[in-house]
C-alpha cells in the first residue's frame, strides 16, 4: 500500500500540496474557535453513581433556593489591631458591588452577576457574625462570601473572577484606601480560576517553547534549513486541521443528542506536544530513509517512493500503538479521560496522514535543494559498508555498542536489569495528591488569599462539607425529627478521630463546627441561656425562617424529608487530611445506616463540596487507571503481534516499556520529593495515567522502528550481523527522534522566560542547585502537574531512547539471534 502511495504522491506532489492548502483554509473558515467549544472543570464529569453527584442532584431538587456549587471569599483584614469604620466601608462596597439583587451603580456586568446566587457578609442574618474573625487571632478580618451556581472550575466563571480581581485592584489603588488594610480573595472558585489561567499560560508557553526546541534540535541534527521547514510545515498544518476537526466535532455534539463529545482547555497541551513530537519523529524517519535511498544513487522520485514504501508500515504501526493506546481512555468513567484520549488520538491520525502525504510531497517538490548546503551523502553499494565503516564519532559509538551487545548479550542484559531494579521497586508505590491549591504557584492571588484567610479564620471555612440526610418514610419537621438532628449534630461535633503524630497516635476532634437545623450558627451543641446576648442571638436565629429554609427541605415532594448539615473540618478542603477525615465520617454514618437498632437505620448520607468532589475524583480516577492500564497493554501487545508476528519478542517489548514506566515514575517521585522537600505531598493525580498511556505507546514506536529494521537486515545478512547493522543504521535516527520527543515534552515544564532564566542560571557557578537552575525552574509559570508530567515524559523518552531501545531490546534480540544462529550448526552436526 505504501509503495503505491509513495509513487502516487511522488507523481502528483503539487495536487497533494494543493489539497492540504485547501484543507487548512477550509478548516480556518468553517471550524469554530477552539476557545468557543472547550469545557473545563473536574467534578462536572464524574459518573452519576458518585455520592457527590447524587448529592448535587438532591440538593438542587430539595433546596433549589439555596443551591450553590462553589464560592468566592473576599477578605478584608488588618494584620494588627481591629478593623476601623473605614475598613467596614470597604467591605460594604464589595458586598454591594457583587450583590445579585442590588442596584449599585458600580455593580459588575449583570451577566457575570447572574452566576452569584447570594452574597453573605457580616451583616447577613443567621451566618453574619461567623464572618468576622473571633478573638484569639492577631488582628481582625471580615469575609464577604459570594456563593456561585457553577462548579469551581467552570469556564463560565472566568469573566466573573476577572471582574472580581479588577475590582480589588481598583479599590487598592484609590487614594482613600485605608493604610494597612489588606484585601484578598480565596475560595474554591478563586482556586479554580487561577488554575484555568495557569493552564492557559502553560498552553501558550508550551506551544512557543515546543516550536523553538524542535527548530533548534532539527538544525543541530541535519544542519539543513530545508529539513527544518518540511517537518514544521507538516506538523503545523496537521495541528491546525486536527484542532479544527476536533472543535467541529465538539460543536456538532451539542446539536446531536446521541453524540456526547467534549474537549477541554488542557487537552490542547497534549495535542501540541504529542503532534509536534510524534509528527517530527515520523518525518525524520521518512527523511532519513529518503536520504539513504538518494545516497544509493536513486532519482528523487524513485527514492521517495522506495523510502515511503520501506518506512510506511513502521510509521503506521507505531502511530497505531499510540492512537489505540490513547483511544483506550474512552473506556474511562471520568468524563475528562474518556473525551480527551480519543480527541488526542484523532489528532494523531491527522498527523500520520500528513506525514505520509504532505511531508513526501514537500520533499518531492523541493527536490535535492532541501538538503542544502551539505546535500545527501552518497552511500557505497557494498552491503553493510556504510554501517561497518562509520565516518562520524556517533557512528563509531553505535558500531562499538552493537559489537559489545552481540558479543555479550546475556551479561549486558542481566547487569542492566539489576541496575534499574531498585528504581522499578520505587515506582510501584508512588504517593498521589489531589491538592489543587498546592499545584498553583505561591504568587497566585488565591494562594496568597488563602494564607491571609488562615491568619484569621479556620481553614475549613473556605469549603465546608455539606451533608444531606434522607431517610425513607422519615420526616425531620417533627419533634422526633428535630431531636434526631440535634443528637446527630452533637455526635458529629464530638466525633473522635485518631491520627499519627510522629511515633504516637493522637485522638482529636477534627470537626470544628457543625451547622444544622438545631445549631445554625455552628456553635458547640448544648444548652444556652436565653438571657445572655449570645443566647438571645441564637434563639432569634433558631426562629428565623431562613434557618428552616437553609437546613430543612421545603421544595414540593421533599418538604421536611431532607436535612442539611454543614461540616467545618480542621484542615484545608483540598488537603489529603480532609479527604481521609471525610472517608472516616462516611464510614461512621454508614454503620449507623446499617444498624437496625439505630434511629438512622436505612438513611442515606450524601456529601457535597470541594472535599467530597476530590474524594470521588480520587476514587473514580484510580479505578480508571487500573482499567486503562490493562486495556492499553492488551491493545499494544495485540498490535505488536499483528505486525511483528513474533509473540515472544512482542511480550518482551511490552515488558521493556513497562520497566521504563516504573523506573520513570519512581525517579520522578524521588526528584520532586527532593526538589520540594516537606512541601511535596505526592505527584499530581493526572501524572500516572497520562505518563503510562503516552510512555507505553510512544516507547513502542521506537521498538517497532528497531524491530522492523532488524528483521529486514536479518533476512539479508543473517541473525547476528543483521542485528548489528540494524542497531548501527537506526542508532542515530532513533536517538535524534527520542531527543526531539523529549524536548517537546520538556516544553511542558516551563515557559519561554523561565527557560531562558534556567539556561542563564545553569551557566552561573553558584553551587550545584544554582547550576541546575532548579530555583528559577520551580518558579516558572507552568502548573506543578505540567512540570511533573513534562519532566516524567522527557525522562521516560530519554530512558527508552538510550537504555531500553539501545541496550535492553538489542541484548534480548541478540540472545535470540545467537540461538537462531546456533540451530543450523546443531542440525548440520546432527545430520553428519
Amino acid at each position: 500500500m505504501f509503495d503505491r502511495l509513495g509513487e502516487l504522491v511522488s507523481r502528483h506532489c503539487l495536487l497533494v500540496l494543493l489539497a492540504w492548502a485547501l484543507a487548512v483554509v477550509g478548516i480556518d473558515l468553517l471550524a469554530p474557535r477552539w476557545e468557543d467549544v472547550t469545557h473545563d472543570g473536574d467534578f462536572a464529569y464524574l459518573p452519576e453513581q458518585m455520592t457527590s453527584v447524587r448529592g448535587e442532584k438532591l440538593l438542587e431538587a430539595a433546596f433549589p433556593d439555596v443551591l450553590s456549587k462553589s464560592q468566592v471569599a473576599l477578605i478584608v483584614a488588618r494584620a494588627e489591631g481591629n478593623l476601623q469604620s473605614r475598613d467596614f466601608e470597604v467591605a460594604d462596597r464589595l458586598r454591594r458591588r457583587f450583590d445579585p439583587g442590588g442596584e449599585d451603580e458600580e455593580a459588575i456586568d449583570r451577566g457575570d452577576q447572574g452566576l452569584i446566587t447570594s452574597v453573605w457578609s457580616y451583616e447577613s442574618q443567621v451566618v453574619g457574625h461567623k464572618l468576622i474573625s473571633q478573638p484569639g487571632y492577631q488582628g481582625q478580618a471580615v469575609l464577604i462570601v459570594l456563593r456561585l451556581r457553577n462548579e469551581f472550575m467552570a469556564v463560565d466563571n472566568v469573566g466573573l473572577m476577572a471582574g472580581i480581581y479588577r475590582t480589588l485592584d481598583e479599590i487598592r489603588r484609590e487614594k482613600e484606601f485605608p493604610p494597612g488594610l489588606e484585601l484578598g480573595v480565596t475560595g474554591s472558585a478563586a482556586v479554580g480560576y487561577d488554575y484555568l489561567i495557569s493552564a492557559a499560560e502553560s498552553i501558550s508557553n508550551t506551544e512557543t517553547t515546543t516550536i523553538v526546541l524542535v527548530i533548534v534540535i532539527l538544525l543541530l541534527v541535519y544542519r539543513a534549513p530545508g529539513l527544518v521547514v518540511v517537518p514544521l510545515v507538516t506538523i503545523g498544518a496537521s495541528v491546525w486541521v486536527a484542532k479544527g476537526l476536533v472543535a467541529s466535532l465538539a460543536q456538532l455534539s451539542g446539536r446531536i443528542a446521541w453524540l456526547d463529545f467534549k474537549v477541554f482547555s488542557t487537552t490542547e497541551i497534549f495535542i501540541i506536544v504529542i503532534l509536534f513530537g510524534a509528527g517530527t519523529d515520523y518525518c525524520l524517519f521518512l527523511i532519513s530513509r529518503y536520504r539513504e535511498e538518494l545516497g544509493r544513487g536513486l532519482e528523487p522520485a524513485k527514492a521517495l517512493a522506495v523510502a515511503l514504501g520501506q518506512v510506511g508500515d513502521a510509521l503506521a504501526a507505531s502511530a497505531l500503538t499510540t492512537i489505540l493506546g490513547l483511544g483506550m481512555m474512552f473506556f474511562a468513567d471520568f468524563g475528562k479521560y474518556s473525551n480527551s484520549g480519543p480527541a488526542i488520538a484523532l489528532c494523531l491520525v491527522v498527523a500520520l496522514v500528513a506525514c505520509v502525504t504532505l511531508a513526501p510531497a514537500l520533499l518531492r517538490a523541493s527536490g535535492r535543494i532541501v538538503f542544502w548546503p551539505f546535500g545527501a551523502r552518497r552511500i557505497p553499494r557494498d552491503d553493510g559498508a556504510a554501517a561497518a565503516n562509520p565516518t562520524s564519532l556517533f557512528g563509531g559509538l553505535w558500531q562499538r555498542l552493537s559489537r559489545a551487545i552481540v558479543a555479550r548479550p546475556g551479561l549486558i542484559l542481566v547487569v542492566s536489569l539489576l541496575l534499574v531494579a531498585p528504581l522499578v521497586y520505587e515506582g510501584f508505590a508512588v504517593p498521589i495528591t489531589y491538592d489543587l491549591l498546592g499545584e498553583l504557584k505561591p504568587d497566585r492571588p488565591s494562594v496568597k488569599g488563602t494564607r491571609l484567610l488562615h491568619g484569621h479564620f479556620l481553614p475549613g471555612e473556605t469549603g465546608p462539607v455539606t451533608m444531606l440526610v434522607h431517610q425513607k418514610g422519615g420526616r425531620f419537621d417533627t419533634q422526633e425529627g428535630g431531636d434526631k438532628i440535634a443528637r446527630l449534630t452533637r455526635e458529629l461535633y464530638e466525633l473522635e478521630y485518631q491520627v499519627r503524630d510522629g511515633e504516637e497516635t493522637v485522638t482529636t476532634r477534627p470537626i470544628l463546627s457543625v451547622r444544622s437545623l438545631t445549631e445554625p450558627l455552628g456553635d458547640p451543641p448544648g444548652s444556652f441561656s436565653p438571657l445572655s446576648a449570645a443566647g438571645r442571638r441564637k434563639l432569634a436565629v433558631l426562629k428565623h425562617p431562613k434557618t428552616k429554609a437553609t437546613f430543612l427541605s421545603q421544595a414540593p415532594g421533599y418538604a421536611g424529608k431532607v436535612a442539611r448539615f454543614d461540616l467545618i473540618f480542621q484542615h484545608d478542603p483540598f488537603s489529603r487530611e480532609s479527604v481521609d477525615l471525610l472517608d472516616y465520617v462516611q464510614g461512621q454514618l454508614a454503620a449507623k445506616a446499617e444498624d437496625p437498632s439505630s434511629p438512622w437505620h436505612g438513611a442515606t448520607f450524601d456529601f457535597i463540596g470541594t472535599t467530597a468532589g476530590i474524594r470521588d475524583l480520587a476514587a473514580v480516577t484510580q479505578s480508571d487507571q487500573s482499567r486503562i492500564q490493562v486495556l492499553v497493554v492488551t491493545a499494544v501487545l495485540a498490535i505488536l503481534i499483528l505486525i511483528l508476528r513474533r509473540p515472544m519478542i512482542c511480550v518482551y517489548l511490552v515488558f521493556s516499556v513497562l520497566l521504563g514506566y516504573f523506573v520513570t515514575i519512581g525517579v520522578t517521585e524521588l526528584f520532586f520529593s527532593w526538589l520540594y522537600g516537606d512541601a511535596f505531598h505526592g505527584l499530581d493525580w493526572k501524572v500516572p495515567l497520562f505518563l503510562f498511556v503516552i510512555l507505553i505507546a510512544v516507547g513502542e514506536d521506537y521498538n517497532i522502528y528497531l524491530a522492523t529494521r532488524v528483521f529486514e537486515e536479518q533476512k539479508r545478512r543473517g541473525p547476528l550481523e543483521g542485528l548489528r547493522v540494524a542497531v548501527v543504521r537506526t542508532g542515530g535516527i532513533i536517538t535524534s527522534c527520542g531527543v526531539i520527543m523529549a524536548g517537546t515534552f520538556a516544553s511542558m515544564t516551563t515557559g519561554p522566560l523561565g527557560a531562558v532564566q534556567w539556561i542563564l542560571d545553569a551557566l552561573l557557578p553558584d553551587g550545584v542547585v544554582r547550576f541546575l537552575g532548579v530555583d528559577s525552574w520551580m518558579m516558572s509559570g507552568s502548573l506543578a502537574a505540567m512540570q511533573q508530567l513534562g519532566f516524567a515524559l522527557s525522562l521516560g523518552v530519554l530512558l527508552d531512547t538510550f537504555i531500553i531501545r539501545t541496550i535492553l531490546v538489542p541484548a534480548f534480540l541478540a540472545l535470540l539471534a545467537r540461538r537462531q544462529a546456533a540451530l543450523p550448526s546443531a542440525n548440520a552436526q546432527s545430520r553428519s
